[in-house]
């Protein structure tokens, strides 16, 4: 490590873990890697049935990185990260997801930025990446402020927010109560709308994680997506205010649901929610063809790729 860790704040680092055997020690190792000095690291794991625990015993005791193992009784991803910040000591928190990656300089450059700034997280560019093949899909980056939220709510833009690229202030989360237990796949959402009101959101122009792409990541459950959006879109819009936003939001919801049912196959599931979308803002009718077309070409182009890169390799 290339910093002296005199005068440099500590970061705790929480992992929630299940089921993540095959990612842990990978995740672990880009940990071990940072060159910022002061880290403590708490993995918690939420009731996995798999070796996850142990390996990560394992890679604690060979002094490869010094870990905390904390056990939860399957409460869900936010109770896990909660039950990790309240066992935090650091003056910063790092979140990660215990299959994606982090480059080496990642708390460096974030630390650098909160202790020049005085604002209440940072947080950074990601690259997408096929866990089968570990080829690059794709890279996500975020403009500053009310207006990435807002983009996010409903739900447009180039990405949401990815907590693994998260460092946040001490002080800041025990005023926020940490994640919303409530709510599952929009959590991460949530979390963001709430750290706005202690002071706008900034992002680094560096991609500095790596998030992995596999089937068992939460956010392919639709109808958990469905239903926590939608709530979330009562709460923030409960006073009234911003009608034709509010519209343009639910619109969205509608359509994405949509569109994702319809890729998988199911036309008689996924025409319901257009005609939703269709209802709430009939500008639909010009986008959603438009949005379909794009999708399709994503598609197409990602199939032919695949398909030309297996038979590079033969």
């Amino acid at each position: 490590m290339n910093l002296g860790s005199i005068g440099n704040p500590l970061v705790s680092v929480v992992i929630p873990m299940y089921q993540a055997e095959a990612w842990i020690i990978d995740t672990l190792a880009t940990v071990a890697a940072q060159t910022y000095p002061r880290v403590e690291t708490i993995v918690v794991d939420d009731g996995s049935t798999d070796r996850g625990a142990d390996l990560v015993a394992e890679y604690a005791s060979a002094d490869a990185l010094a870990v905390r193992l904390v056990s939860t009784s399957n409460l869900g991803v936010s109770e896990a990260r909660n039950t990790g910040i309240l066992a935090s000591t650091g003056d910063y928190v790092a979140l990660l997801d215990a299959d994606d990656l982090w480059h080496p300089r990642k708390l460096e450059l974030q630390v650098a930025h909160l202790g020049g700034s005085g604002g209440p997280t940072c947080v950074c560019g990601y690259e997408l990446f096929d866990d089968r093949t570990g080829r690059p899909i794709g890279v996500v980056r975020f403009r500053n402020g009310s207006q990435a939220l807002r983009g996010w709510l409903a739900l447009e833009g180039n990405g949401l927010l990815l907590p693994s690229t998260v460092l946040i202030r001490r002080t800041v989360l025990d005023d926020m109560r940490g994640f919303d237990p409530d709510l599952s796949v929009s959590a991460d959402l949530d979390f963001a709308l709430r750290i706005e009101e202690f002071g706008p959101i900034y992002a680094l122009p560096e991609t500095l994680v790596r998030y992995r792409v596999h089937p068992a990541q939460m956010h392919r459950r639709l109808g958990d997506l469905g239903s926590d959006v939608s709530l979330l879109h009562d709460r923030v819009f409960a006073d009234g205010r911003r009608r034709s936003f509010e519209r343009r939001c639910r619109a969205n919801l509608d359509a994405h649901l949509g569109f994702s049912h319809l890729l998988r196959g199911r036309v008689g599931v996924a025409m319901p929610y257009f005609l939703h979308s269709l209802r709430r803002d009939p500008r639909r009718l010009v986008t959603l063809p438009l949005w379909a077309l794009i999708r399709r070409l994503k598609q197409r182009s990602r199939a032919m790729f695949r398909s030309c890169a297996a038979r590079w390799e033969r």
